[in-house]
Formats: C-alpha cells, structure tokens, sequence
C-alpha cells in the first residue's frame, strides 16, 4: 500500500515508520553517509527504535522517511525542536542511499519540507546547520531559499580537526515573496 505523504517535484516525504528503521540503521552507521553530520558514535537498533518512538509521541517534532519517484525509501528528514511560540524550527535531512546523491532528491526534499512548514504548519522561521565545506548541502538550502546568516568557528570535532558550521536560515515572509515572484513570472 503506498502511504500518502507530502509530494514534490521528486520526493514524497512519508510517516518515519518501523518499516523504516532498517534502512536507516544501515545509513546511520556508514561513515561516508554521516561525513557532514554532528553524529560519530555507532548508533544501535535500540537507540533507533525509542528515536522513533520520541517522534511518534513528539508535539515539537516531524519526522519523514524520503522516498523517490519509485517509492524507494533514499532518506529521511525532518523539523525538529519546534517552538510554537515563536513558530521556529531547526531542520535536517539525510540522504542515505548513496546512489541518489546528486540527483536532485536532497534539494526536493528541503523544497517540499520548507514549503509544507510555512503553508501548512504556519511556521515563522526555520534554521539549519551546515559544514562550510559541505557545498552539495549548502546548495540545497540554498535552492529552498536559505540564507547564511552566520558562520560558527571551529563548531564541530571531525576527522582530528574542528569545523566551522554555516547556521543558515528562512522566514516565512522570504518563502512567500519568492513564490510571489515564482508566480508573477510565469
């Protein structure tokens, strides 16, 4: 049965299921797939198990697997730590399977979570973090509509050498006058 999600160009972002967690595990503790993440220490099926738990039962927390064209789970993203007081939220988005990097799916993925943030869930502001020198992410964000409003030195310890993290952002109002834009131009 192909469970309904939220639809873009490319992806569908689904309920993080059960179904899931296999895929997830495997990516979650392949080093090339975690290069630009804060996360080093091996992660084990318990662990992912109550994470999944905690979103399931999470009122600040939207989780989804990413799947491609064909239904293939690819991976996962969400908006985490949301404040609905000040309507903010921090995102992330892993692709895991390495044979859809490149393809567009990362860049669907923040387009269509951006999108669904700020015409569904009445967000204000959504935030992320990204390695400087994660260019392929950067560039994602970028085509969503995020900014770089601030570089973090030296943020993360990776491979014996610290990092500076890009904290990236977008507000509602700069989601609604690209789309204003977007359209007028058509």
């Amino acid at each position: 049965m192909r469970v309904p999600g939220i639809s873009g160009e490319k992806v569908r972002l689904v309920p993080l299921e059960k179904e899931h967690l296999e895929n997830c595990l495997k990516w979650l503790n392949d080093s090339e797939v975690m290069r630009w993440t804060k996360r080093v220490i091996p992660l084990h099926r318990a662990q992912e198990d109550k994470f999944l738990e905690r979103m399931v039962e999470s009122r600040d927390d939207v989780a989804w697997a990413i799947h491609d064209e064909n239904d293939r789970h690819i991976g996962v993203s969400g908006i985490h730590r949301i404040d609905w007081q000040y309507r903010s939220g921090m995102t992330g988005t892993i692709i895991g399977e390495k044979s859809a990097w490149g393809r567009g799916y990362g860049s669907d993925t923040m387009l269509t979570r951006t999108r669904w943030a700020f015409e569904e869930l009445g967000l204000h502001r959504l935030q992320s973090g990204c390695f400087v020198e994660n260019e392929a992410s950067k560039r994602c964000l970028e085509k969503a509509g995020f900014r770089v409003v601030g570089t973090l030195r030296k943020r993360i310890w990776r491979a014996a050498a610290w990092h500076d993290l890009y904290l990236m952002e977008i507000l509602e109002e700069d989601w609604f006058a690209r789309k204003t834009v977007g359209s007028s131009a058509g």
